[in-house]
């Protein structure tokens, strides 16, 4: 059943007459009897008599009448409640993410704050996949695509990895700038575990024949352990190349570029701070996208030097 057509209903049976209804309705008093006769027609019974002194409910009329006064009750009350509601819409977006992807938000914080206004951001440490489904989060950045049709990810850029070792120890160790560095230099890695940047452990083990001898789930003490001479090391262009006491020797490495994406559920998406976030969001990676490719930032050191 059509609200409009009951709506007529409402008018009539207040207003007592076609052309009272009409007006209140801001509609033509033909056009009002027309498709109050339609939907009467419709439903197969007459719900007025036309009489001289104006319009009187019949049975069936009568037992419609309150229903319809009821829906336009219901109707007002929402109206007068939609002018509030878009102060109750969701105004703090939770975001997982590893200190990686963390370091990449926080080094942009100015554009993240002159695009979100009053609207806060949670950054949320984690290297799982989180659950959308319980809603304790609202996005999450990885270079991994959803398994299930209910998420959607946006690409919002690529990230590369390069070789680093502090300047110190380039000094003391020339191989590192040359091929025979997997075997004559020592490296520093990651701990071995899956959830723990699982494709740059493949990458060292597919090239060094022992494990790294000093190993870290963090990316912050990895790049520690690089800066104080230990050994060489994979890090994040982007954050390899700002430290002032580390040199890049190999990289961007193609093999270890990802794309990254944003990902978010399908109804989340549809609220207001949610998606100017993650357009904001998208806007940092856009301005990022010399430093976290390496297509900027410090050059590589080759063997002449």
């Amino acid at each position: 059943m059509n609200w409009d057509d009951l709506k007529l209903v409402d008018a009539a049976a207040r207003a007592r007459s076609l052309s009272g209804a009409a007006k209140s309705l801001d509609i033509s008093q033909p056009q009002l009897s027309r498709r109050l006769k339609a939907f009467e027609d419709r439903i197969g019974a007459r719900l007025f008599d036309r009489m001289p002194s104006g319009l009187k409910p019949t049975e069936a009329g009568l037992r419609l009448i309150p229903l319809a006064a009821e829906m336009r009750q219901k109707a007002e009350a929402a109206a007068r409640v939609m002018p509030d509601l878009a102060g109750t819409s969701l105004r703090v977006v939770r975001i997982a993410v590893d200190e990686v992807r963390a370091k990449v938000l926080t080094d942009m914080f100015h554009v993240l704050d002159t695009r979100l206004q009053d609207i806060e951001l949670e950054l949320i440490s984690s290297h799982n996949h989180a659950d959308h489904q319980s809603r304790s989060i609202e996005l999450q950045i990885r270079n991994c695509l959803p398994e299930t049709d209910t998420l959607i990810a946006r690409k919002l850029g690529d990230l590369a990895y390069g070789v680093y070792g502090s300047r110190s120890y380039v000094a003391a160790h020339p191989d590192a700038l040359t091929d025979s560095r997997y075997h004559k230099c020592a490296w520093l890695g990651f701990t071995p575990d899956d959830l723990w940047y699982p494709s740059q452990n493949q990458w060292l083990r597919d090239r060094l024949s022992v494990p790294p001898r000093l190993r870290s789930n963090t990316m912050t003490t990895l790049m520690n352990m690089i800066a104080s001479g230990a050994g060489l090391g994979l890090l994040p262009v982007f954050i390899g190349d700002q430290h002032p006491d580390l040199i890049r020797v190999m990289g961007p490495l193609e093999e270890l570029t990802n794309p990254e994406h944003i990902i978010v559920h399908r109804d989340v998406r549809r609220e207001p701070a949610v998606r100017q976030a993650i357009d904001a969001i998208a806007d940092v990676y856009r301005q990022m996208a010399p430093r976290l490719t390496g297509l900027s930032g410090k050059p590589v050191v080759d063997a002449a030097e």
